[in-house]
């Protein structure tokens, strides 16, 4: 593993668990601006990260408690530009829709898991956020950064 990119992904990690945490300090409008710009150079750094190498399945320790918290912070000062659908509901009759703050929630406690363990090995911290990025949070990712780009071009016009 290259330590420049797992440095790389330790610096967007920590720029992301950062945002998230000063979320409550922040006007709305330029914290969706400043996520939807981190989102796609933190997916360019978990995927240069290359493939999984762990072979054990994805488990992390859950502080429900934390997540609902957060999650219900996000939740409520997000409002309208909460929820979406996703592009593939209605294909089979199924109604299916997402939260931002859902997503967002899920990638802090995978960034945030990494952050913990980057200090006393960074191999294993960039080992973490591979194999948790492809069976969970790859997809919460791929939603929130759709998601923020509509925000972003409703804005703009």
């Amino acid at each position: 593993m290259n330590a420049e990119v797992t440095k790389q992904m330790a610096q967007l990690a920590s720029s992301f668990c950062a945002l998230v945490e000063r979320f409550d300090d922040c006007q709305l409008e330029a914290w969706l601006e400043e996520m939807a710009d981190l989102l796609p150079r933190l997916h360019i750094a978990v995927n240069d990260l290359g493939p999984s190498e762990a072979i054990n399945v994805y488990e992390q320790s859950i502080d429900y408690d934390a997540r609902f918290d957060l999650f219900t912070r996000l939740y409520n000062v997000l409002g309208e530009r909460n929820g979406y659908n996703y592009e593939y509901d209605g294909v089979d009759g199924q109604r299916l829709s997402g939260t931002l703050a859902d997503d967002i929630t899920d990638i802090y406690f995978d960034l945030k898991q990494g952050l913990h363990i980057l200090e006393e090995n960074p191999l294993q911290a960039a080992r973490d956020w591979q194999h948790s990025y492809e069976f969970h949070w790859r997809h919460h990712l791929i939603d929130a950064e759709r998601q923020l780009g509509k925000v972003e071009s409703q804005t703009s016009h």
